[in-house]
């Protein structure tokens, strides 16, 4: 059946007669349905989709008063306008409907006129006020879709409004924490006092340097993520900051990721000093060996005095490696540099060139990381040089893990090469990159069919290869040494 375009009008009232004339007064202008008693009532509204009720307030269940009460405080009918028709029309009564929430209060008789000029009057606002609430749920659709978690601040402090990314990261339910005190319920104790003070600061007018700053905030289960917040204060119609509208990124995981960066920087810094410092003993056990072949006391001074120089320079590198700690390489971060690197330094060849990247968020030993990048640097450029004569083309590099197994793919759509094993090549680039897959004792195949593909499969394992990269750093860093001695 189809639904009526016209307004549906309840009508509660235990006098048939009077039910019989309301629907005479509003016919045909709306659908009038009828109830004889308020429960009878209430179970239409659940059902039906009520635009507006008359309720009597004298009935044999439950009074008007009563349904208008329930109608109210429930947020799927509280804007179902409620107009009270009685024949009580004293003060004290009219006050009553108001008070249980009543939009309008008519005394019986009823008047034709007045009644379908209320009615009128008061769909009217129903209508502004669901349009109203569609466009505030459309607004939290809007933040709710947002990466980053919004939350809105009174001039207290007390969280007025949380989108779901922000109840995501805090681990509440929507609403849940709606007027609890942000600073006491989500800030660290050891931040707390600071935070009060600056958001009273920042409410005062003064936001110089509270814009944007990174603070840590608690989650329900007690973890600390750290935000990258981004304030903005609101301000009400005579330009007085009323709160605060604040954007947080969690950047906990970019926080980790650079330690682990970190920690791979300096791996790669005590790997160079272990090695300067092994080179070192070396020369250091040279130059004395060298000192035993002479009998002049002046030229056994010299290579003793180079002799001792370069052990101090050892035991600098000892130090220095004594006080590192291991650490990982993100590699999906790694690749991403790369490829930027690479990129920017060919803009020329790589303007109309694509590169996507599809790779899993995985940490790995600094020597794997090495390994992979030397090869991915070689297999990139070789792509560049070769592969797309009219200058355009697309890249696709892939890595992923499967249990203790390594990929890494790269893939291009140019012209394709006719060599597919990597041994019969004899382009230095290539055979630079055999070497280290031989070195992490990995397997490389080529498919020059449709473009040219890469795939190299490695085991997770620990390697016994030797690290091109680092020993050529380590011997250019031993020669200066040397050279400033001798």
């Amino acid at each position: 059946m189809e639904k009526s375009a016209l307004p549906k009008i309840l009508v509660i009232d235990d006098n048939q007669k009077i039910l019989e004339l309301m629907e005479a007064y509003l016919y045909p202008e709306y659908e009038v349905m009828t109830a004889y008693n308020g429960y009878e009532g209430l179970d239409i509204i659940e059902k039906e989709n009520i635009d507006l009720v008359l309720a009597d307030v004298m009935m044999p269940d439950i009074e008007g008063y009563e349904v208008c009460n329930i109608l109210k405080n429930d947020p799927r009918t509280r804007f179902i306008p409620v107009i009270i028709v009685t024949a009580l029309s004293n003060r004290k009564d009219r006050i009553k409907g108001f008070e249980a929430g009543a939009d309008d209060f008519l005394t019986k008789p009823v008047d034709q006129l007045e009644l379908k000029t209320r009615i009128r009057s008061l769909l009217k606002i129903k209508e502004l006020n669901e349009k109203n609430e569609s466009e505030r749920n459309l607004a939290r659709n809007y933040l709710d879709i947002a990466g980053v978690m919004l939350t809105v601040f009174d001039t207290e402090g007390k969280i007025q409004l949380m989108n779901k990314k922000g109840c995501e990261i805090i681990g509440c339910t929507d609403g849940s924490l709606i007027g609890e005190n942000f600073y006491e319920t989500l800030v660290p104790e050891r931040y707390r006092e600071m935070g009060i003070i600056q958001h009273q600061q920042f409410i005062s007018g003064n936001t110089e340097g509270l814009e944007s700053f990174e603070a840590p905030i608690l989650t329900l289960d007690g973890e600390e993520r750290e935000i990258l917040w981004h304030n903005t204060p609101l301000r009400g119609r005579k330009d007085e900051i009323t709160g605060i509208l604040c954007s947080g990124e969690d950047i906990t995981e970019r926080k980790r990721a650079e330690e682990a960066l970190l920690k791979a920087e300096e791996m790669h810094e005590k790997e160079i000093h272990h090695r300067i410092k092994n080179n070192l003993q070396i020369i250091s056990s040279l130059l004395d060996l060298e000192s035993s072949k002479f009998t002049d006391p002046g030229v056994v001074r010299a290579f003793e005095k180079s002799r001792d120089r370069v052990h101090s320079i050892a035991m600098a590198n000892e130090e220095i490696y004594r006080s590192k700690e291991m650490g990982k390489v993100n590699f999906r971060n790694y690749v991403h540099d790369v490829v930027d690197y690479l990129y920017h330094m060919n803009e020329h060849q790589t303007e109309f060139i694509n590169i996507n990247i599809e790779s899993e968020d995985i940490l790995m030993s600094f020597d794997d990381a090495t390994h992979l990048g030397l090869i991915l640097n070689e297999l990139i450029m070789n792509s560049f040089k070769y592969a797309f004569p009219d200058g355009k083309g697309n890249i696709q590099i892939g890595f992923h893990r499967s249990d203790r197994e390594f990929t890494l793919c790269v893939e291009d759509d140019g012209i394709g090469i006719p060599v597919k094993e990597i041994s019969r090549t004899d382009t230095l680039g290539l055979e630079l990159v055999a070497e280290l897959v031989e070195q992490i004792n990995g397997i490389i195949r080529i498919d020059g069919t449709s473009g040219t593909k890469y795939t190299i499969t490695y085991q997770d394992q620990t390697h016994s290869k030797k690290d091109i990269s680092f020993e050529n750093k380590t011997q250019c860093k031993t020669n200066t040494a040397v050279n400033e001695l001798l």
